[in-house]
């Protein structure tokens, strides 16, 4: 199961308020095209969605198919000369 850091759920509800999201919306990770990448986009949060919560705000959502592929990663967020970001890496 994808492991989401304290501060990396603090990033993203941080990122949908700037996005000014309503509570039922959430980033959803997704393969990118090519299928070589996860991106993140603002989707509705669907019942069979595995969530991830700051503060009782949902603000990260994985289907389950994404969920399986993501076993054993890790959300974090590390610091870059332009500012904190965000990282996925196997945990």
């Amino acid at each position: 199961m994808l492991t989401v850091t304290e501060a990396a759920r603090a990033r993203l509800a941080r990122k949908l308020d700037r996005k000014k999201c309503t509570k039922d919306q959430a980033l959803r990770f997704v393969r990118d095209d090519d299928r070589s990448r996860w991106s993140m986009q603002v989707d509705s949060i669907q019942a069979a969605d595995v969530h991830y919560a700051h503060k009782g705000r949902t603000v990260l959502i994985v289907d389950e198919e994404s969920a399986h592929r993501l076993r054993n990663r890790l959300l974090e967020v590390r610091e870059t000369d332009e500012g904190p970001r965000l990282r996925l890496r196997r945990g």
